[in-house]
């Protein structure tokens, strides 16, 4: 169904729970209002990705063919097959409270609504065995840079440094902030970087990631970060 991202799923695994966050106000999901009827034709957005993702003609409820019952679904997290529609949930590759620590908590009711309806992105919402859903909760998989991109959320220092692995240094990343901080590194985006202060850091143990190494390395002429002549500074950060 997504081999890509699904694989990508598997090679990183589950991240850390989530820690308490205070800077960004507490989380509520009633707050991100789903499933609506976009379009206006019935089927809120759980039955069509029902639908969508079904493998086999789908059943519905009742001659209206507004809710989807049964069909033919993989299960995403476990490669099971499902003929049940009620043993199935819907997930959130990118849950809201992610969505809601990583940039989310300063949008508006219609923003929220938006990114927790989103049928535009295949990569957005599937159809997953409803108890590994529940057990997976909000951990933070790396496989959700693409809608991390699309909707411009952002991640922290551990999630692109897994990026960087499986992705490759030259892959867009979303830009890095300390989740709930707001507080920008502007080395983690792929984007050109202004000119930096040469005075503000001199050292690899105040820097974070390679892209922040380099630039200085670069711009600076800091050859303390470069002490083998390689071309590549810090080794410990950017092997």
């Amino acid at each position: 169904m997504k081999p890509f991202w699904l694989s990508l799923l598997c090679t990183f695994g589950w991240a850390a729970s989530l820690v308490a966050q205070g800077a960004c106000g507490k989380y509520e999901r009633t707050a991100w209002k789903h499933w609506v009827d976009v379009d206006k034709d019935c089927q809120n957005t759980r039955h069509e990705v029902l639908l969508e993702e079904s493998l086999a003609p789908v059943t519905f409820k009742t001659s209206k063919n507004c809710r989807v019952i049964s069909g033919s679904w993989l299960g995403a997290y476990s490669g099971n097959v499902f003929t049940d529609a009620s043993q199935l949930d819907i997930d959130h590759l990118v849950p809201l409270k992610e969505a809601h620590i990583s940039g989310g908590y300063a949008w508006d009711a219609y923003k929220r609504r938006d990114f927790a309806n989103d049928l535009s992105n295949p990569l957005s919402l599937i159809a997953v065995d409803r108890g590994l859903n529940r057990q997976k909760g909000a951990s933070d998989p790396a496989a959700w840079v693409a809608v991390k991109l699309k909707w411009g959320l952002t991640a922290d220092a551990a999630e692109i440094a897994v990026l960087r692995q499986i992705l490759g240094s030259e892959a867009e990343m979303p830009i890095m902030a300390e989740e709930c901080s707001g507080s920008i590194n502007p080395f983690s985006a792929k984007s050109p970087v202004a000119e930096v202060d040469c005075s503000a850091k001199k050292y690899r143990k105040n820097m974070s990631i390679c892209d922040e190494a380099r630039t200085y390395l670069i711009q600076c002429g800091m050859k303390n970060l470069d002490r083998d002549g390689d071309g590549v500074p810090c080794e410990v950060l950017c092997d």
